[in-house]
Formats: C-alpha cells, sequence, structure tokens
C-alpha cells in the first residue's frame, strides 16, 4: 500500500514524520505547539549539536509551491546552523528536484538522502509497519481497510459512502480518548463513552468501529439491547454499536426497570464470549441519573463504572486541532486560518462546547 498522505492535515503528517525519521535514526524528535515554527517541526539535540527536522504537507499543492517555500526559508535554515537538517515531504520529488531544493538548504543538509518524499516515506512504513496502526487517520485511509469499512457500514449506517466515511476520518483529531477506548474495550469487551453533548462522543465511538471493522470485525448498529441479544454469535468477530443508549429510555423507575436489566444481561453475554465488543455512548448527565435510579447500573457486581471513559476534557490543543481540521475539510484557504492564528483571537477565546459541537457532530 503506497499512501499519498492526502488524509492528514498538516499536524498530523508532522507527528507521523517524527515518529518515522526517528525510528530510522534511533532517536527521540522533540515536538513544539503548533504555529510559526521558525524552521523547526522537530529537534534533536545532544550536547552542543542539534538535529533539525522539517516536515512540509504539500500533497496537494506543486513542487513549485515547496521549492518557493524552502527557497524562502533558506536564510532561516542558515540561522539555526544545525549540525544536520532532514526536511520531509508528501510532495512527488524527482531526483532533479532533491539536488535543487538541496542548492537552497545549503550546508546543513549533510546527503540529498535527507530529503524524503513520499516514496521514501512510504519505504520506511513498510520497514515499520507498526507505525501505521498508531497513526490511525493514516491506517484507516488504506484502500483494503476501507473496502472493509464501506462493507460494514453499508449494514450498520445506512450504507454511507467511501467518500463520506474518509470524510469522517479526515475531521477526526487523534487524542488519548481512542487508545484508552480501545484498552478498556480490549480489556473487558464493553466501553461506555460518556461525556456532556457536543464534545465528540459518537465521533469516538465510530473511528473505534472503523478500526475494528477495518480488521474484519462485523459491525452491528443496534437501536434496542433486544437487537444486540437476537444477533451475538460466538463465532463470529461482532462489535456492537448502540449509540445514546439512556437517550432513547424515559428516566423514570418504571422504564428502566426493564431496559437495564436487559443491558445488565447483554453486558454480561458480551464479557463472556471472545469475539464480542460492545460501543455505548450517553450524556454524562443522564448516566449519572441514570444510576441514581437503577438497581442494576449501580450494582457493584457488574462494576459497570469500570466500563465508562468520560471524554469530556480535552486539551485547549485538542481542541484546536478539531477545529482546525474542519476548517481544512471545509476547503477555508490556508492564508485565512493563517490569518485566523496571527490575529490572537483563538488564543484569548474558548473553544467551547458549541465550537465542538459543531466540528465533532458528536
Amino acid at each position: 500500500m503506497a499512501y499519498d498522505f492526502g488524509n492528514l492535515s498538516p499536524v498530523d503528517f508532522e507527528d507521523l514524520v517524527r515518529d518515522l525519521v526517528g525510528r530510522e535514526f534511533g532517536i527521540r524528535f522533540e515536538a513544539f505547539a503548533p504555529g510559526p515554527d521558525g524552521g523547526v517541526d522537530g529537534r534533536h539535540s545532544k550536547g552542543a549539536s542539534a538535529m533539525i527536522l522539517q516536515a512540509k504537507h504539500y500533497a496537494r499543492s506543486s513542487y513549485a509551491s515547496l521549492k518557493a517555500q524552502i527557497k524562502r526559508e533558506s536564510a532561516s535554515i542558515a540561522k539555526l546552523n544545525p549540525d544536520r537538517y532532514v526536511l520531509a515531504t508528501s510532495c512527488p520529488l524527482t531526483p532533479l528536484n532533491k539536488s535543487e531544493l538541496a542548492g537552497f538548504i545549503g550546508p546543513a543538509l549533510k546527503s540529498e538522502a535527507d530529503i524524503l518524499g513520499p516514496g521514501d516515506l512510504n519505504g520506511l512504513l513498510r520497514k515499520y509497519p507498526d507505525i501505521v496502526k498508531s497513526h490511525i487517520k493514516l491506517w484507516l485511509s488504506d484502500a483494503a481497510v476501507l473496502d472493509r469499512m464501506v462493507r460494514s457500514a453499508a449494514h450498520a449506517f445506512n450504507r454511507m459512502t467511501k467518500k463520506e466515511i474518509e470524510a469522517k476520518v479526515r475531521v477526526y483529531a487523534p487524542n488519548p480518548s481512542f487508545d484508552g477506548a480501545r484498552d478498556t474495550l480490549e480489556s473487558n469487551h464493553v466501553v461506555i463513552i460518556s461525556g456532556p453533548p457536543g464534545v465528540g462522543k459518537t465521533t469516538l465511538a465510530e473511528m473505534l468501529c472503523y478500526a475494528y471493522s477495518g480488521e474484519g470485525w462485523e459491525l452491528i448498529s443496534i437501536r434496542s439491547l433486544e437487537d444486540g441479544l437476537a444477533a451475538i454469535e460466538d463465532q463470529t468477530k461482532q462489535i456492537f454499536l448502540f449509540d445514546d443508549f439512556l437517550g432513547k429510555v424515559a428516566l423514570d423507575r418504571h422504564a428502566l426497570a426493564h431496559k437495564d436489566s436487559e443491558l445488565a444481561r447483554f453486558i454480561k453475554r458480551v464479557r463472556n464470549s471472545p469475539n464480542a465488543r460492545f460501543i455505548l455512548t450517553t450524556r454524562a448527565y443522564i448516566f449519572e441519573e441514570a444510576r441514581q435510579i437503577s438497581e442494576y447500573l449501580a450494582d457493584r457486581r457488574l462494576d459497570i463504572s469500570r466500563y465508562v471513559l468520560d471524554v469530556g476534557i480535552y486539551t485547549r490543543r485538542i481542541k484546536a486541532l478539531i477545529l482546525y481540521n474542519h476548517l481544512l475539510v471545509a476547503g477555508t484557504p490556508s492564508d485565512h486560518i493563517a490569518s485566523l492564528v496571527s490575529s490572537g483571537e483563538l488564543a484569548r477565546m474558548s473553544i467551547t462546547r458549541t465550537s465542538i459541537r459543531a466540528s465533532s457532530n458528536g
């Protein structure tokens, strides 16, 4: 599989490049906050020497644009005066292109081999395949994985198209909640994704479902616990999704008397199956209210609290990435985004729950 990296944002691409080049060189690159970087996307220092890594995401731009940018930054590179400078780009390069770029970069470039184009990066991804899966947006863009997701989505999500799934993947801002949710899911077979309205619960649940379906699991979106109990089969790998499961139940003792016992029954059924996983989403306040009036949700023997992953706390960086990804996918010109950042408005304003709701569809 050869990746063109088109579904990655510039920030995603920088993270990937740091991991790939760092693995190849056997070192760890420092990462810096988004914004004007002075020509530094990664830095490795040892004593008085320093290696600088620059990532240029130009998958959808011409070589002329990349050349002009490197030419503008040549003075900054000379001022940094690193012991070694490495450039990685998603823009396709010819040998002549590399030679031309080397002339602008100057003596800090020890070899033209330190200019890595998409072919070189794909070679490193084949060499270190584990890095592909650690960058979930890259892995989910694999054609074979996408085909498996589309087949699952056709059944579970009312025939979503490949384009729609790709758009969701591009918008997603990777964050620690994905790994936390997946770890809980693997340990306990069940995870309840809880958080305030609009925080991205459904988006996280969908990314988990896509990851499992990409690995060959059958995706089953259920609207009732009866659906799940009827569909579960121990011989088939199945991932069940019940979105906003408590929002579909009136929160009174009479309504929960029947539903919560079914929930306990299905959770126990899933936990006892080696090939079943169950993802539920709910708004945090509804879940807490339900626990107050439900003997099953409060049952310590069921220990349902261990399955809860609260995604209500995001760092400012993650919130900014969610907003940035949506601006990028919407086709907002890069100079408009740069103007927004340079204006200082983002630094002064709080990225509110409403902003996240507009960005995450969750």
